[in-house]
Order: structure tokens, then C-alpha cells, then sequence
């Protein structure tokens, strides 16, 4: 039955991956907003809910820790997986926009996130910098849209003009991606329980890695599709989500402890894989397939020793 679930979830994400991809590019060229901008919005958004809900119901249950944990180690696999199995299916190209607006601006929130777990507390004026950092980068997103390039100009001409068909589309995409990872968590944990793993370990394995498989199944099928802005958008988008959105509203409703001694690798380990990612971009312009074999290295890395600064 667990192994059912498991099937089930992959499937779910797949098919999910592959609606919310072809939906919101077209509703993107049918409106003649470009392909970065949805994928930082409308993508980020679908793909980030499982780390809202997991971060949600932790501090309904009063494990803070787990929420804030939670987040962090989504980013990191947004960053070092998410990317890595992307570029192996095909080489991501970075445009100049995400270089010169939308990296600067995660490193900014990253960077104001790790400067307030300091205190071992997210409280609600954090939480408020936070949202209202989010918020003024989503209407700037919106305010000023840049006009399509010559490609997504010609695409425009091809694709299907069906507005309700693509909202559909991408509404069916969020829902499946919802679904497949609760089917896997759900699958992954009861499996990893009955072959006697720890709760720990599950935690920061299934249920971390379970949250970022719609962003992982969304960028790679981006990616085989050479929609390399929806690829990096997704985890750039995703990662602004998860930290200024996530961590901005919660500590807004109610103030989150942090367990510093868990937390801090996390941040600086988290810090450390953005500036890599920015060398990698200022230095080559794209994610080719060797830095891809060396992110998922750097992730696995990060899994295998995380347990050292748990004690």
C-alpha cells in the first residue's frame, strides 16, 4: 500500500508538472507577459504550497523548528537538487534579468532571514519586514512587464488561444502537484517507519525532500521542454516564496522560536549555495550538466552530514 502511494504520488507530480508548465506559458504569451514573470508568481506560488502547509500545521503543533527547518531545507533543495537533475535533462540558460533583478533580490531576503534567526526568535515585526519586502518585489513583477523577446513572440503565434483551457490547465497542474506530494510524503514516511527509520531522520529526508518534489518535477519538465525561464524562475520564485512569504506571513500570526543550534548550518550551508549559484551564473551564463553533477554531490554532502550538527 505504501509503495502504492509512492506510485501514485509520482504520477500526480508528473502529470501535475507537465499541466502547470503548458498552462501558465501560454496564459504568460496570451497575455504577452514573459514566461519569467509567471514562473516567479504563479509557478513559485503552486509549487511552494506543500512548504506552506508542512510550515503551517508545525506551529499549529507547536514545532516551530520544523517549520523554520522545513523552509530551509526546501531551499536548498530548490537550489542544489531541484537544479541539478534540471541541468542534467538539459543545460539551463540564465537571462540577464534574473542576474541583474531577481538573484540580487533573493540574496537580499536570504540574507535579512539569516540576520534575524540570530535572536533564536522570527518575531511578528520580522515576520511584517519579511512580507512587505515579498510584496513590493511582486508589484514591481507586475508593474513593469517587460515586453516579449522575438521567440516567445513567434511561440505567441502558435500556441493554443484558449484562456479557460490554460487557467484549467494550470489550476489541474497545482492541484496534482498538491496531491503528489502528499501521496509521496504520506507513502515515504509510512515506508521508511515500517523499515524501522527514525522520526529525525524522516523528517529531515521524506517530508523535506517530499515538499520540494513539485518544484523538482516542474523544473526538469521545464527544462526537457527548454523552458529554462520557467526552470530557474520556478526555483528562484519558489525560494522568495518559501523565505519572505512563508516566513513573513506565519511569524506575522504567531512569533517562531528558533533553535539556533539546528538552524545556523542550515542558514550558512542555505547562504553558501546562492553565492555558488550566483559564481556559477556570473562566470558561465547557464547551468551546464558538470555543475549539475557537482550541485546533487554538494546536496547529497549536505544530507549525509546534517546528522553531525544535530547532536
Amino acid at each position: 500500500m505504501y509503495i502504492l502511494y509512492l506510485l501514485i504520488g509520482i504520477a500526480c507530480l508528473y502529470l501535475g508538472a507537465e499541466s502547470l508548465v503548458e498552462g501558465s506559458s501560454s496564459i504568460a504569451l496570451s497575455f504577452g507577459v514573459r514566461k519569467m514573470v509567471v514562473a516567479l508568481t504563479i509557478v513559485a506560488l503552486g509549487t511552494s504550497m506543500p512548504e506552506f502547509i508542512v510550515s503551517f500545521f508545525g506551529v499549529i503543533k507547536g514545532a516551530d523548528s520544523v517549520s523554520v527547518g522545513n523552509i530551509v531545507g526546501s531551499n536548498i533543495a530548490n537550489l542544489l537538487l531541484v537544479l541539478g537533475v534540471s541541468a542534467l535533462f538539459s543545460p539551463i540558460t540564465i537571462e540577464k534579468r534574473t542576474l541583474k533583478l531577481d538573484f540580487p533580490f533573493l540574496m537580499m531576503i536570504i540574507g535579512s532571514f539569516i540576520f534575524f534567526c540570530y535572536d533564536g526568535v522570527l518575531s511578528r515585526v520580522d515576520g511584517v519586514i519579511l512580507f512587505l519586502l515579498f510584496s513590493s518585489y511582486m508589484i514591481y513583477l507586475f508593474l513593469n512587464k517587460e515586453s516579449l523577446d522575438t521567440d516567445e513572440i513567434e511561440e505567441q503565434d502558435k500556441r493554443d488561444a484558449s484562456l479557460l483551457k490554460n487557467i484549467f490547465l494550470s489550476i489541474m497542474g497545482i492541484g496534482g502537484l498538491i496531491a503528489g506530494g502528499n501521496f509521496t510524503v504520506k507513502g515515504g514516511v509510512r515506508l521508511a517507519q515500517r523499515l524501522g527509520i527514525s522520526e529525525l531522520t524522516i523528517g529531515l529526508s521524506v517530508v523535506a525532500l517530499g515538499t520540494s518534489l513539485p518544484e523538482v518535477f516542474t523544473s526538469v519538465v521545464a527544462s526537457i521542454k527548454k523552458e529554462h525561464s520557467i526552470s530557474i524562475g520556478n526555483v528562484i520564485g519558489s525560494n522568495l516564496f518559501n523565505t519572505a512569504f512563508v516566513l513573513g506571513l506565519i511569524p506575522i500570526i504567531s512569533s517562531l522560536s528558533v533553535e539556533t543550534r539546528v538552524v545556523n548550518f542550515n542558514n550558512w550551508f542555505m547562504a553558501g549555495a546562492h553565492i555558488l549559484l550566483l559564481i556559477v551564473i556570473l562566470l558561465r551564463k547557464k547551468i551546464g550538466r558538470v555543475t549539475g553533477f557537482v550541485f546533487l554531490l554538494l546536496y547529497a554532502f549536505f544530507l549525509i552530514n546534517l546528522k553531525l550538527y544535530m547532536i
